[in-house]
């Protein structure tokens, strides 16, 4: 394994899969109900990642996406959990407000603006877009719902043309 790369090709950006992010935020979701403390989940998604791949091809788009990694577990602490869901990352967040959850994905869409990703020695200009939800003892019952909140803010975010972060509504 070097830079980021597995055998086969595949990027090894070493964040939990899409059935462990959900498994883990599963079992947070019960921990926060039960001892009634917040639990936040960032949704980040690269602007136009697809398009991006498939104009500068697949090595660009994997070298996106180990940077994007990088950047979530660089800015994340060691009790969260980041995950791929898709073509998207997640955070999952135990013990954290909505302050702070929207703080850390305002660092996160900032320093995805700084990447320094290059294609034949031109600079080529990245954005993310992000949602943000928290749970906080709200009637939740289900451990999906604050991803799908997280969800809604994303796509609030994606249909504005994207770049930039949305804190779901309560």
């Amino acid at each position: 394994m070097t830079d980021g790369m597995r055998d086969g090709g595949r990027v090894d950006s070493g964040l939990f899969s899409y059935t462990q992010i959900l498994h883990l935020l599963k079992i947070e979701f019960s921990r926060a109900r039960r001892y009634q403390y917040q639990l936040s989940c960032v949704l980040v998604e690269v602007d136009r990642l697809g398009g991006l791949g498939d104009l500068h091809g697949a090595e660009v788009r994997d070298r996106l996406e180990v940077a994007v990694a990088d950047l979530l577990n660089r800015y994340s602490r060691s009790c969260d959990f980041v995950g791929r869901l898709g073509e998207r990352f997640v955070t999952v967040l135990p013990h954290t407000d909505a302050t702070g959850a929207k703080l850390l994905a305002q660092r996160v869409h900032d320093r995805v603006a700084q990447l320094d990703v290059r294609v034949d020695g031109r600079p080529l200009r990245i954005s993310a877009s992000i949602g943000v939800a928290t749970q906080d003892g709200d009637d939740s019952i289900f451990f999906d719902t604050v991803l799908k909140r997280a969800e809604e803010a994303l796509s609030t975010v994606v249909s504005r043309g994207g770049d930039a972060v949305s804190l779901a509504s309560a």
